[in-house]
């Protein structure tokens, strides 16, 4: 005689309901989704010179909120302590030499503050039991990116010049980081997550929004991640290709817009004009990383500390001053030294082989979570280019979007493991 099975699985059912069907899961969720929403459609209104003021301003404000939610829900779950205490502490060590080098004001903590909201984020997700699933992840992705990615069309469709859609970024190659991680989101959830149209629909919708900012960088980070994607993706040989016909398809498009062949044109140039202007974005940059050199030699040990590169006040009328540099691999070189960048690359490392780990291991993929390690892989390889040529950790929005996908993948793979290890019960 056996035990009635629909007895069984309903109680079992209830024991196990997922965090993200309760009460305290929707909440999380829908906290996380109305501050994500409200960061980025306010990105563009901070002024230009925010990073040199003290004031605590909206966007200051919600990564307050992130920090305070992780250290609660971090001491009541206690998941991931050790990568949350070496993460603050190095936050806490080169944000101090900062103070050091440039003394004590809210001003010199605001980079340490803006980059612990992101390591808060990934504490939030990873504590939340499972609350923030990979399909809910890029879900609320595309629900906070739909709005500013109409907007960068519309802005296409009507402006006029020189200007370049931004949406409702600080920035176009902001803005073309965070439309590069959508469009990936949507075709890892058509791929992966049910191939529904309206997935596929987004993703057209995004990468079109990308190609209209006529980012050079933003465009080849996801050339990279769709090429990645495509190699890395089980499956037939069709499935593998599509993500790289996709590319070429986005190249194409790129060149044969007239901004975006003007834009490539204009960037062909590497001078710099009698009066020390740059003639293009390029020649800005390779100027702006010359400058910079002697920056670190003053401090190549440990550097000068976070947020100096950008907040250093030099001569007036030197247009190269207190900018972002658009290479966040210099940027960290003079910022944190050669001892803080070791330490980045060794964490970094630390994250590749736990995705890697996880992609490789039999029996191990949640519900709903397909090819989710894979996912996690090319958004990290996505941040890694993109910050070849742009300032991908200095844009919060496109840095919480990887977070959230990321650690989503890592808690949610984890809990698959231990859900599918679990003994069935046997009938007698």
């Amino acid at each position: 005689m056996s035990v009635r099975p629909f007895a069984w699985r309903s109680a079992s059912s209830w024991r196990q309901r997922p965090a993200a069907t309760s009460l305290p899961g929707v909440l999380l969720v829908s906290f996380l989704a109305a501050t994500l929403v409200v960061r980025l459609l306010t990105d563009d209104l901070s002024s230009p010179d925010s990073r040199h003021s003290g004031s605590l301003n909206l966007s200051g404000i919600i990564a307050v909120l992130y920090i305070l939610l992780a250290a609660g829900l971090l001491l009541r779950r206690r998941r991931g302590v050790l990568p949350s205490i070496l993460a603050a502490l190095w936050l806490s060590v080169w944000t101090a030499i900062a103070v050091h080098t440039s003394g004590a004001s809210t001003e010199t903590l605001r980079e340490g503050v803006r980059e612990a909201s992101v390591v808060a984020l990934a504490v939030i997700v990873y504590n939340a039991r499972g609350a923030v699933t990979v399909p809910i992840a890029t879900r609320v992705i595309q629900l906070i990116g739909f709005a500013p990615a109409l907007v960068a069309l519309y802005q296409y469709a009507t402006f006029t010049g020189t200007h370049r859609p931004y949406g409702t970024f600080a920035h176009p190659d902001s803005a073309a980081m965070f439309f590069a991680i959508a469009a990936i989101a949507s075709l890892w959830r058509y791929l992966d997550n049910g191939r529904r149209r309206s997935d596929a629909l987004l993703m057209a919708l995004f990468a079109l929004a990308l190609v209209v900012t006529f980012s050079i960088d933003g465009l080849a980070t996801l050339v990279a991640m769709l090429v990645a994607f495509g190699m890395l993706h089980p499956g037939t040989r069709g499935v593998k290709l599509g993500p790289c016909v996709l590319a070429a398809a986005l190249v194409l498009v790129f060149f044969v817009t007239p901004l975006g062949a003007k834009r490539i044109a204009a960037e062909s140039s590497t001078a710099v004009g009698a009066t020390g202007e740059p003639d293009s974005s390029i020649a800005w940059r390779l100027k702006k990383w010359e400058l910079l050199i002697p920056e670190w030699e003053r401090s190549p040990i440990f550097g000068r500390g976070l947020g100096t590169t950008t907040t250093a006040e030099g001569p007036p009328g030197n247009v190269y001053d207190s900018k972002p540099p658009h290479n966040e691999y210099i940027r960290y070189l003079v910022e944190t030294g050669v001892v803080g960048v070791l330490t980045l690359l060794g964490a970094l490392t630390v994250l590749a082989r736990g995705l890697i780990r996880r992609r490789r291991l039999p029996g191990t993929v949640a519900a709903g979570t397909f090819n989710a390690p894979t996912f996690g892989i090319v958004i990290v390889l996505g941040c890694l280019v993109d910050s070849l040529a742009d300032n991908t950790l200095l844009n919060s929005p496109s840095c919480y979007a990887a977070a959230l996908i990321v650690i989503a993948v890592l808690a949610c793979q984890g809990a698959g493991t231990r859900q599918r290890r679990a003994p069935e019960p046997q009938a007698v």
